[in-house]
């Protein structure tokens, strides 16, 4: 049971702070290295025995890479296919079996509504407007976003031919330049940006809750049959170590095996949301943690790139003889942050305001020329 629910900690682990500058060198690094050497060998592999021809697999598996890096539905796919399905599964075999009809009516009513909760802000951050740059608004954006000289200095942008807005990226996958971009989320098939983080985060949190809800329903579910069937005063024909008779209170082991075998839909659907729910409580506190320090996920690596600059320049001139007074302080300090007010308040009420908060996924492709 350690095992099942360190696993998928572990894999987030690898996936997240495997390519940071700080875990570079770790297991987690290797790990890293490692998973994205050995993915498109495995992935070409698997896809050249399916077609049964190594040139017709290569070239299949190569389109499908190609295909990954632009804006694709697979992730809303895969996210579609979890939530409806993890729903049908608690409606039919938590609510229909082990509750009664009374008690099913309200557990009913708050499972729609935690579901709908989540669809409804999956579906919000799917269609929301990033906060693109174009010619017409660039000004607004160099404006709200000055350039700290030390992650950010002034450059052209090809697209527009101005100057690109301190904060700004240009995102590979849906091919435009989105102001304070943060990442291209999968899961919602959209890039993160100034616009649309608050709601981002809204979904994150809308997803914690529902898998919070399913994961105590099911426990809930699960104990109130027992009771109900009064399998606590069952008696088995074995011992415990300590000669009496084994019963579910009194043999742990006993009750886990009883537990598994006869409410297995609910066991399996209320484990697999637990460690969702772990797994999301630790991004959500992230990137919460991050808002408050005025930070996007963008720039953790790039000041990772910073501190590890200023640490070989404070060795360089320990060996040297350089009389210059340099404030180390001061290069490696976020200017952005305004105090965790002001840099929460950012959040929620973006400095440059669009005409439409919404934003459809082929809207991406027309945004990406002038």
């Amino acid at each position: 049971a350690l095992a099942l629910a360190l696993a998928p900690l572990a894999c987030v682990a690898v996936v997240v702070l495997g390519p940071t500058k700080r875990f570079e060198r770790s297991a987690l690094g290797r790990a890293h290295r490692a998973l994205g050497d050995a993915a498109p060998r495995v992935a070409t592999a698997l896809v050249t025995i399916a077609v049964c021809d190594r040139k017709r697999g290569a070239a299949v598996a190569s389109a499908c890479f190609d295909a990954l890096d632009r804006p694709n539905p697979l992730g809303q796919i895969v996210y579609l296919t979890l939530a409806i399905g993890g729903h049908a599964s608690f409606v039919e075999g938590v609510e229909k079996r082990l509750l009664d009809g009374g008690d099913a009516r309200g557990w009913t009513a708050a499972t729609s509504a935690a579901f709908a909760f989540a669809c409804a802000t999956w579906a919000f951050v799917c269609c929301s407007e990033p906060g693109t740059i174009t010619r017409e608004n660039n000004e607004e954006y160099l404006k709200a976003y000055a350039y700290d000289e030390i992650v950010y200095h002034r450059k052209r942008c090809r697209t527009t031919g101005k100057d690109a807005p301190a904060r700004s990226k240009w995102c590979t996958t849906t091919e435009r330049r989105v102001a304070r971009f943060d990442h291209f989320c999968v899961w919602v098939n959209n890039t993160i940006g100034a616009n649309n983080l608050r709601w981002f985060l809204l979904f994150l949190f809308a997803q914690l809750v529902l898998v919070g809800y399913v994961t105590l329903a099911c426990a809930h579910a699960v104990r109130r049959s027992m009771t109900r069937r009064d399998c606590w005063s069952l008696m088995f024909q074995h011992e415990t170590p300590s000669g009496a008779r084994a019963t579910l209170g009194n043999d742990k082991a006993l009750l886990y095996r009883f537990v598994v075998y006869h409410y297995a839909p609910a066991v399996t659907l209320g484990v697999f949301c637990a460690l969702v729910f772990v797994l999301l409580s630790v991004f959500l506190g992230y990137n919460a943690w991050l808002a408050a320090k005025n930070v996007t996920t963008n720039e953790t690596f790039k000041w990772e790139l910073v501190c590890e600059s200023v640490e070989t320049m404070k060795g360089e001139r320990a060996g040297g003889s350089g009389d210059e007074q340099i404030d180390w302080g001061e290069m490696t300090t976020n200017k952005y942050d305004v105090g965790i007010w002001g840099n929460i308040k950012e959040v929620l009420f973006p400095p440059v305001k669009t005409p439409s908060a919404f934003a459809l996924p082929w809207d991406a492709l027309k945004a990406k020329r002038p």
